[in-house]
């Protein structure tokens, strides 16, 4: 791209005297407001798309620790009725052991038990996007920390560019075109850190639904298991042969 304050320093060069120096000198100089002004207005509409962008990604962010909340209480539900239901078949056992015989279940091996609340397997991806959250709102909240010298060093403009335009409004506008790009690479950075921390908690938070699953139908089954047993302690007509409880802690 050329850079349109080489030719305003030519326009400078120039002997003054001339009408027609003067009609190029004024046009260089809208030239180069024009270039200023829409480089200005594009770098403000980026920042503030960026910026929305971040609350969009903090606002996923928190709908997914809440929803971890949600499926880390159905998971420890679901440890809980398991536990309950080796207890109802223990109940079970005894009950058979009346009309089947005394011994049968007095020797028998409790079942094992579940993990507890403490030992289900947790992931660090919800800490982690809790972190990335904040600093995120950190870096939002105190915006740029470069000042005028730091930012020359990144600038988009040559050094005699800027020589040319010191001291004149321009400088000024070129400063913030810089502020706002210095903005937008942190902006961007931090969103890359946050979508990274959304994609690990989408993953871990897919494993915890596939354990959920496979628990929510083991329980069914012991559940429809243990309901059939009753009704056949029960004397109840017509009852199905029943499942292979032996995954389940109970009796065939």
């Amino acid at each position: 791209m050329s850079n349109p304050f080489e030719d305003y320093k030519t326009v400078k060069s120039y002997t003054a005297g001339s009408g027609a120096i003067e009609d190029d000198v004024d046009y260089y100089e809208k030239e180069i407001e024009k270039y200023m002004q829409e480089s200005l207005d594009s770098t403000e509409r980026s920042r503030r798309n960026l910026d929305q962008s971040e609350q969009v990604g903090a606002k996923t962010a928190q709908d997914l620790l809440e929803q971890r909340e949600k499926l880390e209480r159905t998971e420890r539900n679901l440890d809980d009725i398991h536990r309950n239901t080796q207890q109802t078949q223990r109940n079970l056992n005894s009950l058979k052991s009346v009309f089947g015989g005394f011994f049968k279940n007095k020797f028998s091996r409790k079942p094992a038990e579940p993990p507890a609340e403490s030992e289900i397997p947790q992931s660090k991806s919800a800490s982690h996007l809790s972190d990335t959250v904040t600093q995120v709102g950190s870096s939002s909240g105190s915006g740029s920390s470069k000042n005028v010298q730091q930012m020359q060093g990144g600038s988009t403009l040559s050094e005699s560019s800027r020589n040319t335009i010191k001291n004149t409004r321009w400088e000024a506008m070129n400063n913030q075109i810089d502020e706002n790009l210095d903005d937008m690479s942190q902006k961007l950075s931090s969103l890359r850190n946050l979508g990274a921390a959304l994609g690990k908690e989408v993953d871990d938070q897919n494993q915890m639904l596939d354990r959920i699953q496979v628990k929510a139908d083991r329980n069914d089954a012991i559940v429809r298991n243990q309901d059939h047993q009753m009704k056949k302690l029960l004397g109840y007509k017509g009852v199905d042969k029943p499942q292979d409880s032996s995954a389940f802690g109970g009796k065939k």
